[in-house]
């Protein structure tokens, strides 16, 4: 009956116990030195921010699983990444600082999204940001700082994949697509691969059944153009207004009459629309037509680059990201070889919609499974200028996922040993305690892990506790012991017990335990 009253923890959330914080910590404090060593500076920033911050540039993806409240007539979100933090920080009251600014830091984000394995709706990241910065020599630095921070953990078995935004928005910019269509199909250049053009398509018939399309129409092949489509094509060349004034004029000159209830020129109005949207048809085909092909890119950089240098010159897409690509690779390997895999995606999409340039994910493969992204960043050189900065200022940046790190990480007993205490001192009666207090501050001062019995234990009983919380050392202090200023130490990994003095209690101590740790 009692446990209908237990209050748990929130679906998604975790409490995370001593044996795996001092993991997490451990990783925290191995991935924050490192980064500390290539000139990033701490920061740290509040998880509390402006809603509005969030929905300027992060897109639906991130927008759709905020933590967001109304709170005294403000709405504030939890933070779900930190690198739109940093840039208001840095909008706010780090403009006048000389750049490149090169900044990390660490902490809880929190999205709501399903639950899954390493995946939960609070998680820790550690990041880097580099602001001020443009150009291959940057992005080559962001990349060989990731993938060392994880060898420095001693994760090796990885695979670095590269994409680059240019490659699908270049060219769906350049097709004229209107905004709404072309924000869409961006968001599901991934379901393409993960679920199929089927399932895409039904999207768009759902989404915009105003266009009418579906999946054979992407096995349809252009057709040869009328002269009444050349016609077409004029009007949709013209701006509204010149398209609206050229119909009218036309009428006009012809002496024809729209003999309905409507206005002329709603009429007019609606004609331009329709052919509008007609216009998409076409243009939406051929996005879905090369989105289809790039998201068959992907494999070792050699093979993918002559692939994708065929599909641009296909689509006549500006190959200009290719040549930085290839670029980025050459000074990439200045910084010397890597022990994980490099591979290029050209159809990756982090979901965030700030990227411009360069986007890049860490994966560590999972037997049988999918595997883990423990790692991810990119470039977004317009956040800033978004957020409200004085000038357009180049930015990139990455951040770890250091749970999902945890999992792949095999526990570790030299990092776990910080939940176990060096010493465990056993008082043997009441008048004891102010001595034992006194040989507990000695060794502490010392940076020693010290636990003291509290309770009205026994000796055996103690001795079996000590081996429970598996100390190094246990010190015995009774009435001999605190009247002659002498302590016993027990050794607890192969039971020899002897006394020795105050004075000497430290240097025995540090001499057992440098045994202990060899």
């Amino acid at each position: 009956m009692a446990s209908a009253n237990k209050i748990h923890a929130l679906r998604g959330l975790r409490d995370v116990l001593s044996k795996d914080y001092a993991k997490q910590r451990h990783i925290q404090h191995q991935l924050e030195t490192h980064l500390s060593l290539y000139g990033y500076a701490p920061i740290d920033l509040p998880i509390l921010e402006n809603t509005e911050l969030y929905l300027r540039k992060s897109g639906e993806d991130i927008a759709s699983r905020l933590y967001e409240f109304n709170f005294k007539s403000r709405r504030i979100a939890l933070r779900p990444e930190v690198t739109a933090s940093i840039l208001r920080a840095y909008v706010d009251q780090m403009q006048d600082d000389p750049l490149p600014l090169r900044l990390h830091y660490s902490g809880p984000v929190f999205r709501y999204e399903k639950p899954q394995q390493n995946r939960y709706r609070q998680f820790t990241m550690v990041g880097a940001e580099m602001l001020g910065a443009e150009g291959t020599i940057a992005d080559a630095e962001m990349l060989h700082i990731a993938c060392a921070g994880l060898e420095k953990l001693g994760i090796t078995r990885y695979k670095l994949t590269i994409g680059h935004t240019e490659i699908l928005e270049g060219f769906l910019h350049k097709l004229g697509l209107r905004t709404q269509l072309l924000n869409f199909l961006l968001r599901n250049m991934e379901n393409i691969r993960k679920r199929g053009m089927p399932f895409v398509i039904d999207r768009l018939r759902e989404i915009f059944p105003e266009l009418e399309f579906t999946a054979d129409d992407l096995k349809q092949t252009p057709q040869e153009e009328t002269k009444g489509q050349n016609l077409i094509n004029v009007l949709r060349e013209m701006s509204n207004e010149e398209a609206h004034e050229a119909i009218t004029e036309f009428l006009h000159n012809l002496n024809i009459h729209i003999d309905t209830n409507r206005d002329e020129q709603d009429v007019i109005d609606r004609l331009l629309h329709k052919i509008r949207e007609d216009e998409q048809g076409p243009k939406l085909h051929m996005a879905l037509d090369y989105m289809q092909k790039l998201s068959e890119l992907v494999g070792t950089p050699d093979v993918i680059l002559s692939q994708a240098r065929e599909l641009v010159t296909q689509y006549d897409v500006n190959p200009t990201a290719l040549v930085e690509i290839e670029q980025l690779l050459e000074v990439f390997a200045w910084h010397g070889d890597i022990q994980g895999e490099i591979e290029l995606d050209f159809g990756l999409n982090r979901g965030l919609h700030y990227y411009t340039g360069l986007m890049f994910e860490i994966h560590y493969p999972s037997d049988g499974e999918e595997d883990i992204q423990l790692c991810g960043g990119g470039r977004y050189d317009n956040l800033i200028t978004v957020l409200g900065g004085n000038t357009p200022t180049p930015a990139l940046g990455f951040a770890y996922g250091v749970e999902r790190i945890a999992s792949v990480l095999a526990d570790d007993d030299t990092i776990n040993a910080n939940n176990r205490p060096d010493v465990y001192i056993i008082p043997l009666q009441p008048a004891d305690y102010a001595y034992s207090f006194e040989v507990a501050q000695t060794l502490r001062a010392s940076n020693h892990i010290v636990e003291m019995s509290i309770d009205s234990r026994n000796l055996k009983k103690s001795l079996k506790h000590a081996d429970k919380r598996k100390a190094h050392i246990v010190v015995i202090i009774g009435e001999t012991e605190r009247t002659s200023r002498q302590v016993v130490i027990r050794d607890m990994h192969n039971h020899n017990e002897q006394a020795i003095s105050f004075d000497d209690i430290q240097h025995v101590i540090e001499g057992l335990l440098a045994d202990h740790v060899q």
